[in-house]
């Protein structure tokens, strides 16, 4: 399979296709990210078993956001039944990515915690005291500043696996196996471009996080405290719906770019 190497530049194309796909029907879209985001909300307060079953769904709830894109891409109207789309395509490989994906996490918090017990339960102790110390907290901040940058270091190899994974399963028909190692290969090809598109979802962010403070702001001036919280509450929600769309979308446009687009050339 074809994996194309994009200039940096891509990345950039990438969010404005993102933003493009989101604002042909916004509204759906904020449907489908609401639907899932309180899915996942309520699925991960389940005693015991709900965190589990996030782990394990996400993936295919992900692929199903990857075929609304493609819908919206090809002038379809968007629907709840999208929600489901990975799992009524593709269930075992993505729950399997799922699977994979609790394994490491699992994996690498087993070995922060015994790795550095002692300086774990301080943490603990000081969080769950009523006054801890500041200059204290500090400090056992600091002691855990090595193994939370190796937890990093191991995170993000595991994320760049997982970019490309989830549609690589729907619209490939590849394994759990393959898809990891295939999206984690494109990923690192294309580091520039992700670059340049990181940086960039950090402003639209970042600008957008702005906005709300502001409008909050204005509306603590003339209509007092009570109304403004309810207020941002009540925007930030929409807002973080919407800047999960626009990820997902994107993602499905630095997919096509990738391993789509090279493919329909070799054949034209």
């Amino acid at each position: 399979m074809n994996i194309r190497r994009c200039n940096p530049l891509y990345g950039y194309g990438w969010l404005r296709a993102g933003l493009a796909l989101f604002f042909a029907q916004p509204w759906p879209w904020l449907a489908l990210t609401s639907a899932g985001f309180v899915l996942t909300l309520v699925v991960g307060t389940l005693p015991i078993l709900g965190l589990l079953a996030v782990f394990l769904l996400s993936p295919a709830l992900t692929a199903g956001y990857m075929a609304a894109a493609r819908a919206v891409a090809g002038e379809k109207p968007l629907s709840f039944t999208y929600l489901t789309a990975g799992l009524r395509a593709a269930a075992r490989p993505l729950i399997g990515v799922g699977g994979v994906n609790l394994f490491v996490v699992l994996t690498a918090l087993l070995i922060f915690v015994l790795g550095w017990r002692q300086e774990v339960t301080r943490l603990l102790e000081l969080m769950g005291s009523a006054k801890p110390d500041q200059a204290v907290l500090e400090e056992a901040l600091t002691q855990l500043t090595l193994p939370t940058l190796l937890m990093a270091a191991l995170f993000l190899p595991l994320a760049m696996a997982n970019w490309f994974a989830p549609a690589l399963v729907l619209f490939r028909g590849l394994s759990t196996g393959a898809a990891l190692r295939l999206s984690l290969k494109a990923s690192l090809r294309n580091v520039w471009p992700f670059l340049v598109y990181g940086v960039l979802l950090f402003l639209l962010d970042a600008i957008a996080s702005l906005v709300l403070q502001g409008i909050v702001a204005l509306t603590l001036r003339i209509a007092g405290q009570a109304v403004a919280e309810i207020l941002g509450l009540v925007l930030a929600f929409p807002v973080f719906c919407a800047f999960a769309a626009v990820i997902f979308a994107s993602m499905y446009a630095s997919y096509m770019d990738v391993f789509e687009r090279p493919a329909q050339a070799a054949q034209s």
